[in-house]
């Protein structure tokens, strides 16, 4: 059976939710000198490797100008670094730094340590059966066709389904 609209209107909302309490309870003290996100562009360029823009931008489903946005950021603060393709030196790559390798674990292992704080009462079967829900839901939406508005085209991508931020 359907799941119905109020429930979907609910899931959404506890959705919307848990997303706010993710970042207020899980935020590493580094993460609030970057753009909103720009934690996301380190994870993804992590597990991509050395990327052009474009390719980037349609795996994290975001403008390109919102990714140049993050990129000047973190080329500024020395947490990503661009360089010639070696294959075609009229396009430009970005990477991760050692400085932004270093970033994310410190990003990574701090919110690890906030979830474990906020879980204390759980039991780690809890916690199991908390990501196999978590994970049909995420599959069952990157395998739904994208809502998209009228004159929109926003590229979805399933490779940042298996990035760790």
């Amino acid at each position: 059976m359907a799941v119905s609209p109020e429930t979907a209107r609910g899931l959404i909302r506890e959705l919307y939710y848990m997303g706010r309490a993710i970042r207020a309870t899980l935020a590493h003290p580094d993460e609030g000198d970057l753009l909103p996100g720009g934690v996301g562009v380190l994870g993804s360029l992590e597990a991509r490797g050395p990327s052009r823009q474009v390719d980037l931008a349609a795996d994290l489903c975001i403008s390109q100008s919102t990714l140049s946005r993050h990129v000047a950021e973190l080329v500024s603060s020395g947490n990503i670094a661009r360089h010639a393709d070696p294959l075609d030196g009229r396009v430009t790559l970005i990477r991760i730094t050692d400085q932004g390798s270093d970033l994310l674990r410190r990003v990574r292992e701090s919110r690890a340590r906030g979830l474990r704080t906020a879980l204390a009462d759980w039991t780690e079967v809890e916690a199991e059966q908390a990501i196999a829900v978590v994970q049909k839901l995420r599959n069952s939406l990157a395998a739904a066709p994208p809502h998209i508005a009228v004159g929109e085209r926003r590229p979805v991508s399933t490779e940042s389904q298996e990035m760790d931020v």
